[in-house]
């Protein structure tokens, strides 16, 4: 296993964990259904663009290539988490399980998120004042973006699904249901919410599926933007 760059040991392990560059690790997560990774391509393009960015890694490397997936895995919707850096340094597997949400709350914020890393701190911030049943939308220079761990589609009074040009990272499932034409991209402000019935978070492990289509209401004081 080669040395981390910056010339520290690291542990003797089959994926060592790199003790330097904690804030620049990365994830990605992937969802494992009934033993077979999805999007896999997609992922594999992210991951390489990020080495390459972050890292100047030049080397394509498949993700396939890390995914054993232990037996206890292999039936229904898991979630695989890979941390890396210049390399893979750890795969972790478990059950996944949808979070049920009560309300969700406008939060304006300058963050920036362009890569997937690994620490979410100043996300996690923003979501301190909310109790854990609630998620938030976070508003960035007045045009809605994400939550904190989902890109938005949102339904318009037509029954046309969109998402908001500006999100703060291009999520796999995002980029897939562009690619399919099952989804557009606009400008979405916070003015603009009465323009929509319902919504949805999407991610690699929440697929677009109307029957998950929320109603606008939940999103709390959204009328207020009028």
């Amino acid at each position: 296993m080669p040395p981390c760059p910056c010339g520290k040991k690291t542990n003797e392990t089959p994926v060592p964990l790199c003790p330097c560059g904690e804030n620049m690790r990365l994830i990605e997560t992937i969802q494992i259904l009934n033993g077979k990774p999805q999007r896999l391509a997609y992922h594999n393009e992210r991951f390489n663009r990020s080495r390459n960015a972050l890292f100047c890694q030049l080397e394509e490397v498949f993700l396939e290539e890390f995914l054993q997936i232990p037996e206890a895995f292999q039936q229904g919707k898991v979630k695989c988490r890979i941390t890396y850096d210049e390399q893979v340094r750890k795969v972790e597997f478990e059950h996944y399980q949808e979070r049920h949400i009560d309300s969700f709350f406008l939060v304006e914020s300058d963050l920036s998120y362009d890569f997937k890393y690994l620490d979410r701190f100043n996300i996690q911030k923003l979501k301190v004042p909310f109790s854990a049943s609630s998620e938030i939308i976070i508003i960035k220079h007045g045009l809605i973006t994400d939550t904190s761990y989902s890109n938005l589609v949102f339904k318009d009074l037509h029954g046309k699904w969109w998402t908001p040009n500006h999100p703060l990272l291009k999520g796999i499932q995002r980029e897939f249901l562009l690619d399919e034409a099952f989804i557009e991209e606009r400008e979405i402000s916070k003015q603009d919410l009465p323009q929509y019935s319902h919504f949805m978070m999407i991610n690699a492990l929440l697929e677009f599926d109307e029957k998950r289509a929320l109603s606008i209401d939940k999103i709390i004081g959204y009328k207020q933007q009028l």
